[in-house]
């Protein structure tokens, strides 16, 4: 973010602050950042909904136009304590608490001059970064947005307090720009379209968290791993398959028990207690460990897609973006040092073809994630082993000309990794495939193969992801296209409309040579308007409406209507039969 947008968007939250205070002098004052877009401020002890925004919105136009001046005053922490004390302002002592032990002196910033007392004067606890005056504030470029709840210092325990977003920008037309793009995102999101679509669905009874898949989310879901597992195979993949829990000692072997512990969702049985699985690799290491393995073996392949769990707060679960049930397209390769970049190049080429089958290929970049140095605590495993990987990996994204930005902090626990970033159809970025290099697990799990020279030696462990979790890979995909899938991967390809219901029978016949070739085809014979038929087939956002009518009847015709071209015109029933299968098998 450009330091004066920040600037710009911190001095809208202290104003926000400002103007609620108008209106609820009672308010207690939280924290107040500027963030991706806007800026927020939190409030305790006042009751604020939606319908205040516009109230709190004019008052805060009121206080730009008053050209006041924002001015940073360093006070001694004590006197900053009684201040706020006075004022009651618990949540701002216990800023201040945190604070002195980096320094004795806190920031504090006016908004007005403290010397002539005005009435917008305003006084808060910051370390500043804002602009010289609120005239400097572009008052027809910022627009409050919604109310929301959030526990103080993020901690359940905590007081829960009102959140105010807003965003805010330079210009109005960037703002404006930017409406028009939530307007789009609200159209496109996720949850909406997955119930208009009938993809997926959730229960109460069920739990949160938990999402329940229908037949047709459940064919996107199908259609989306066959394509992985068809390339994968391509380059000597083996499926495998593994239960849904375990020994708790197996994360504690793996290190996943410390890294995810209030997460690991736990089972007790009648006779042993055991853990949802978290991840899968530790798993995958014991189908390895089964049998002795020779160098003549390896390199060895697993994929899978299975569930793992996560205990998920309440709060941070939501759509399929956020769930405890995660259904992971996972694999993990087994090799010797020697094969490791010839095996991450394949899984690089595994990941291009799977992403130039969904159109999101080319639109992306690469993050080589490596270990934060600050942090040497958060990693397990040995630096020397850390120390070749990372070189290796750097090698490898060079050689497959990724142009990769590295990225100190992002790497796994037990080893670096190669992240493709991807833009959606929105510009929102994801990080989706990945490509990690692991020294440690294998030698955690005690994992061996026998040299060319007899000796036991320790493999590598090579953890690959193409499309990441299929929850949420399907809500980016619903997003991305706006429901609106390639064909391969629509629930409902081809829809045979009749135009009244003289024609269901030949309407019918249609469908069935569509479906006896592998098409996804339903007729739509309700005793509806033609026009009706069509909308319903639009709303739904079908690839292919097929006409029949009187004339097609008789010609042995369809007449074609492609959801992206319009209406194409009549060819010939088998004509068409061919064409689609054709596309479907071209990824299209």
């Amino acid at each position: 973010m450009p330091q004066n947008l920040e600037q710009i968007r911190h001095s809208f939250a202290h104003v926000l602050a400002q103007a609620v205070l108008k209106f609820y002098p009672d308010a207690k004052l939280g924290i107040g950042p500027a963030i991706d877009n806007g800026f927020y401020y939190d409030f305790g002890n006042a009751e604020i909904g939606e319908k205040d925004l516009a109230k709190i919105e004019k008052e805060m136009k009121k206080i730009i136009s008053q050209g006041l001046e924002f001015k940073k005053e360093e006070w001694d922490a004590e006197k900053a304590k009684k201040y706020f004390k006075e004022q009651g302002a618990k949540y701002k002592l216990d800023l201040i608490g945190e604070l002195e032990k980096e320094d004795k002196k806190v920031g504090m910033v006016h908004t007005g001059d403290p010397s002539k007392a005005e009435a917008g004067q305003f006084l808060d606890l910051c370390r500043g970064g804002h602009v010289k005056s609120t005239k400097n504030l572009p008052a027809d470029a910022f627009k409050l947005m919604r109310v929301a709840g959030a526990y103080w210092r993020g901690d359940e325990t905590q007081d829960m307090l009102t959140r105010i977003y807003g965003v805010a920008f330079e210009t109005k037309k960037e703002l404006e720009e930017h409406l028009e793009w939530l307007e789009e995102a609200a159209k496109r999101d996720h949850r909406k379209l997955g119930k208009e679509l009938d993809l997926f669905t959730f229960s109460d009874l069920v739990g949160s968290g938990l999402p329940l898949f229908t037949t047709k989310g459940t064919i996107i879901r199908n259609e989306l791993q066959k394509a992985v597992t068809d390339i994968s195979k391509k380059y000597g993949a083996q499926p495998v398959s593994i239960p849904h829990i375990a020994k708790r000692v197996l994360y504690e072997t793996s290190g996943h028990a410390d890294k995810f512990g209030d997460e690991l969702l736990q089972v007790k049985g009648h006779y042993e207690d055991f853990v949802m699985k978290p991840v899968n690799c530790p798993h995958h290491t014991q189908i390895y460990a089964s049998q002795m393995r020779s160098y003549r073996d390896l390199p060895i392949r697993y994929i899978e897609s299975t569930m793992q769990y996560r205990d998920e707060k309440p709060g941070e679960i939501g759509g399929l973006t956020r769930v405890r049930a995660i259904t992971v397209d996972d694999g993990h390769i087994f090799c010797t040092v020697e094969q490791i970049k010839e095996e991450a190049k394949n899984i690089g080429k595994i990941i291009e073809e799977f992403y130039k089958g969904l159109g999101l290929w080319g639109d992306h970049w690469v993050s080589l994630s490596v270990r934060d140095p600050q942090t040497p605590e958060a990693y397990i495993g040995e630096p020397k082993d850390w120390d070749k990987a990372e070189c290796m990996l750097e090698d490898i994204s060079k050689e497959l000309k990724l142009d990769a930005k590295k990225i100190e902090g992002e790497a796994a626990i037990y080893g670096p990794k190669i992240d493709y970033m991807f833009k959606d159809s929105l510009g929102r970025e994801t990080q989706l495939a990945t490509i990690q290099l692991d020294f440690n697990m294998p030698k955690r799990f005690g994992l061996t193969y026998i040299n060319e020279k007899g000796e036991e030696e320790t493999p590598v462990m090579i953890h690959r992801a193409i499309l990441g979790s299929y929850e949420r890979f399907m809500a980016i995909l619903i997003e991305h296209f706006g429901g609106a899938f390639p064909l391969w991967l629509s629930p409902d390809q081809v829809w045979v409309v009749p135009v009244s219901d003289k024609f269901n029978d030949y309407g019918r016949g249609i469908m069935q040579k569509l479906q006896d070739a592998g098409v996804r085809a339903d007729i739509c014979d309700e005793s509806e308007s033609l026009g009706k038929k069509i909308r319903n087939g639009e709303t739904k956002k079908l690839p292919y409406l097929l006409i029949v009518g009187e004339k097609e009847k008789k010609a042995g015709e369809v007449a074609v209507r492609d959801r992206e071209k319009g209406d194409e015109g009549t060819m010939k029933v088998e004509g068409f039969v061919e064409r689609v299968v054709k596309e479907i098998a071209e990824k299209k």
